[in-house]
């Protein structure tokens, strides 16, 4: 009698807090593996200005062993160590946002990261709005690549990618955490919403009372339901070109 093959534990990523499927995709569309040797094989290169070896998406390891000189990889090999990279990388990103996110968020901040580097990145601009929980406005003006013209410089390329992750940033995501306890007056409470909750300690209170005003003033719900369908809405003009 023959045994079944041992399964093998699935990956945690939980202990990677900002890596997510869907800010893995973003980065696999919009980054081209190098250098293609043809067979499914990649073959290792040196980026301009650098003595040190890399291969596929830039990774400088494959597997626990450093890329070196006339490395040859399969396409499986440089997926599987994309991912082992990003793990990492999610860590290192963690460390420099200070406000909670939902999964979009962190997918669509992963993928900027990325692009810009790790220095790079946790000196810009766009970092210091979200942690200091600025409008979306204010976001928008800065991520978007019909706006800021500092990334129309990267070509169609980049402007497609500014322009997916300032979408994904922006769309809601269906698991919104519970960042404070307190009794909601309505279906879907106003305070426990990563764009709403900021920590005030009047905050609590003033909530409760809107919630029980708009419970006064409209039973049947129709305006806060208005109110969250024009809130998860892309804001048209500032976010995408319309020529």
């Amino acid at each position: 009698m023959s045994r079944k093959p041992k399964q093998q534990p699935k990956d945690d990523w939980s202990k990677y807090p900002f890596l997510t499927q869907k800010g893995i995709d973003i980065i696999r569309r919009y980054s081209t593996p190098r250098t293609y040797i043809g067979m499914g094989r990649y073959s290792s290169y040196k980026e301009y200005g650098e003595d040190i070896w890399r291969i596929g998406y830039g990774s400088k390891k494959i597997g626990k062993r450093w890329v070196g000189g006339f490395e040859k990889a399969t396409k499986q090999q440089i997926e599987d160590q994309l991912i082992t990279d990003l793990k990492e990388f999610s860590i290192y990103v963690s460390q420099y946002v200070f406000v909670p996110l939902n999964a979009n968020k962190k997918a669509a901040l992963l993928s900027f990261a990325h692009n810009l580097g790790l220095c790079s990145f946790k000196d810009c601009k766009l970092l210091s709005l979200i942690n200091g929980c600025a409008s979306k406005n204010a976001i928008i003006k800065e991520w978007s690549p019909f706006i800021n013209i500092i990334w129309q410089s990267g070509g169609e390329t980049l402007i497609n990618r500014r322009r997916t992750e300032l979408n994904t940033f922006l769309a809601p995501d269906a698991e919104i955490p519970t960042f404070f306890p307190h009794k909601c007056e309505l279906k879907q409470c106003l305070l426990n919403i990563p764009e709403t909750w900021n920590g005030a300690s009047n905050q609590v209170k003033a909530i409760e009372y809107l919630e029980r005003k708009l419970v006064n003033f409209d039973p049947s719900g129709e305006t806060l339901r208005r109110f969250f369908r024009y809130w998860n809405e892309m804001p048209g003009g500032l976010d995408s070109y319309r020529p």
